[in-house]
């Protein structure tokens, strides 16, 4: 209805063009122009093609011609066409969202059915397919699917190796988080053996909400034309195998289970069966990642792998700094934060309602499991520069300098002395930063041994370059929120997940140490709004800092360490180790 007010001038030559096509055709019948049930404007037309009536609808949505009108089938269960999006039933045209123009119009439309349907006719008898842009993604032609079982590189290879056997026993995880039920493959063969690599916990495990663990059996058999698809009846399913000597189980009994039927052409086909009335079958549509995707990774991050990243802090900054490492590559992290997860984090923290309750190390671990399984992630539950057992200090502080590198996201000046000083006694590189109160910026900073000054020394160089300044807004603010003459400022989610961003840039620049650094000096000012320093959005200061103190420890110095470790030695005897 609308539109016939928007567009009065326009949705009158419509009707006119559609008369004078109706007139010149005679397969163009019955043109009769109303509304759908959602108040669409409409025209209801018939197409004969080899006498056979096809009855459709030409629908005008409300920001037509600027949206495509899309002609379908008047009855919604109707299949006309292999061009035809599943669900709606709307017809692929020639002109459809990726290629329209304001200019076609709906007898264009009209004409397009006209030679679809022909092609569908005539093409078939001829040995010719009817012309298609109708290049569907994944996710379009799985949209409608509620069931689907994915199939991983290592479910493939494992399905290959098993190719001598009849029967091999399956394990599968079934996920219901969503609309969707998700089944992938993660065991192929004995119970007790192992699962498939490359899958968390959290997707294999019965004990984590929302996974069914389900067994059954991977099947071979030369082809499965002579069962109906899609399956429905578990009986059929066993008449069908057991014709073929491929019934894996050795009764008729009803049961529930998986199958993963498996032709000599390698092709897939999931079924779940359950007991019970009404079907017992229920095909799997198959989601296919089996095969080699492009690198979604720069080369230099394969050094990442080995790599030890102590991350301090796992609050809004240092938990999405821990996720993104885990995302390029590293694979060996040591977790240290003393706080849990509320609900009131949820606005900055990249964990979720799933892990409030929990310490945050604890989740984090979780978050990163779960997009690098293969993960060593060891926690920590410590309030660094706290009240802790100096036995239990002892061993986190250890635990630290063991690292290649650590990363400071507390912005806790105590926490950075004492990081500091254990990174520049084992020679472990360090990266820091904090949100300035109210999101106007933030620092980034780092001190690589044999490159940059001792940490200390690099904070030292930038309160020399702050003291250069103007004094900073909001100062003495604790956190990230401040206020001024009664307005509240507070640093949100888009400006901590900028500085996480870069010090992950930082860190994976520090590991890899490939010449040049990305990032040549050792600390940065960023800007995220016009204020104090920054005279724009996106305005960075980089601070140069003094580099690593030259050279060995003097001769001098040799001597005096030699002679203190001769005395040492009368004082505590031979080593009997």
């Amino acid at each position: 209805m609308r539109l016939l007010l928007e567009q009065t001038k326009r949705m009158l030559a419509e009707t006119r063009e559609l008369d004078g096509l109706a007139a010149e055709s005679s397969w163009l019948t019955k043109l009769s122009w109303g509304f759908t049930s959602a108040k669409e404007v409409c025209v209801e037309f018939d197409i004969t093609v080899l006498g056979k009536v096809h009855e459709a609808v030409l629908v005008y949505p409300d920001l037509f011609p600027h949206a495509p009108a899309y002609v379908r089938p008047r009855k919604s269960d109707e299949a006309w066409s292999s061009h035809q999006y599943p669900g709606t039933g709307t017809l692929c045209l020639e002109w459809g969202p990726d290629n329209w123009r304001p200019d076609v119009t709906g007898a264009d439309l009209v004409r397009s059915t006209h030679k679809l349907l022909a092609f569908e006719k005539l093409g078939t008898a001829i040995g010719l397919d009817a012309p298609s842009r109708h290049e569907l993604t994944l996710g379009q032609r799985l949209r409608t699917e509620t069931r689907r079982f994915v199939v991983t590189p290592e479910l493939a290879t494992a399905v290959i190796a098993a190719a001598g056997a009849q029967h091999t026993p399956l394990t599968v995880a079934t996920s219901c988080r969503f609309t969707e039920l998700v089944s992938i493959g993660i065991m192929l063969g004995p119970a007790d053996g192992p699962n498939l690599p490359g899958l968390p916990p959290e997707v294999t495990d019965s004990t984590v909400g929302g996974v069914i663990v389900r067994t059954g059996w991977m099947v071979r058999c030369d082809d499965w034309l002579g069962l109906e698809s899609p399956a429905k009846s578990q009986a059929d399913i066993r008449d069908f195998l057991k014709a073929k000597g491929r019934w894996p189980w050795p009764d008729d009994d009803d049961r529930s289970g998986f199958l993963l039927l498996v032709d000599d052409q390698w092709h897939l086909r999931p079924i779940a069966i359950v007991k019970g009335t009404g079907d017992t079958a229920y095909e799997y549509r198959m989601v296919d990642f089996s095969g080699a995707s492009a690198p979604r990774q720069p080369e230099r991050n394969q050094e990442l792998v080995g790599k030890r990243v102590a991350v301090i802090g796992l609050g809004s900054v240092g938990s999405k700094v821990a996720v993104s490492l885990a995302r390029s590559g590293v694979t060996r992290f040591l977790l240290i934060d003393d706080d849990i997860l509320a609900p009131a984090n949820l606005s900055r923290n990249q964990l979720d309602w799933q892990s409030v309750g929990y310490d945050k190390v604890d989740g984090t671990r979780g978050a990163i499991r779960l997009v690098r399984p293969d993960a060593e992630v060891q926690t920590r539950t410590f309030r660094f520069a706290g009240q802790e057992s100096s036995a239990y200090n002892t061993t986190v502080l250890e635990q630290v300098a063991a690292c290649d590198l650590v990363i400071d996201a507390t912005a806790s000046p105590k926490v950075f002395s004492s990081v500091a000083a254990i990174c520049a006694r084992r020679g472990v590189a360090l990266v820091w930063g904090e949100v300035f109160a109210g999101g106007i910026g933030a620092l980034m900073a780092r001190s690589i041994p044999g490159r940059d000054a001792d940490p200390l020394g690099v904070r030292a160089a930038i309160n020399a370059y702050l003291a250069t300044l103007p004094e900073a807004p909001f100062k003495h603010a604790e956190g990230y929120d401040a206020e001024e003459a009664g307005v509240v400022y507070v640093a949100g989610d888009a400006e901590v997940s900028q500085l996480a961003a870069s010090l992950a840039q930082y860190a994976i620049d520090a590991l890899t140490a490939a010449e040049p650094l990305q990032f040549p000096v050792a600390a940065y000012l960023f800007g995220y709004q016009r204020a104090w320093v920054f005279e724009a959005p996106f305005d960075t200061r980089a601070i140069e800092c003094p580099a690593a103190s030259p050279g060995p420890a003097t001769p001098e110095d040799a001597e005096a360490d030699a002679t203190a470790l001769g005395e040492l030695i009368s004082v505590f005897g031979p080593s009997k180790c």
